[in-house]
């Protein structure tokens, strides 16, 4: 004997997988968008040292060079 299920429990699923769908979607555009945002962050400070280093050889200067402190 075969019983079929009422047709609201199977819309009810189909619901409940489009918004679980939904939500992975969401979370992995955030993850994206969160790797692009630090990947911008790095790619800036990276640019702006290497501005800085032009600038000063732009100068003429000799000693444009960072100089690590020495570590005790």
């Amino acid at each position: 004997m075969n019983v079929k299920p009422d047709n609201d429990e199977y819309f009810e699923q189909d619901e409940d997988e489009r918004e679980s769908a939904g939500r992975r979607k969401s979370l992995i555009a955030l993850a994206v968008l969160a790797v692009l945002v630090i990947a911008g962050l790095i790619l800036v400070d990276r640019l702006r040292s290497v501005s800085a280093l032009q600038d000063c050889l732009m100068t003429r200067a000799t000693n444009c060079a960072e100089i690590d402190p020495p570590t005790p």
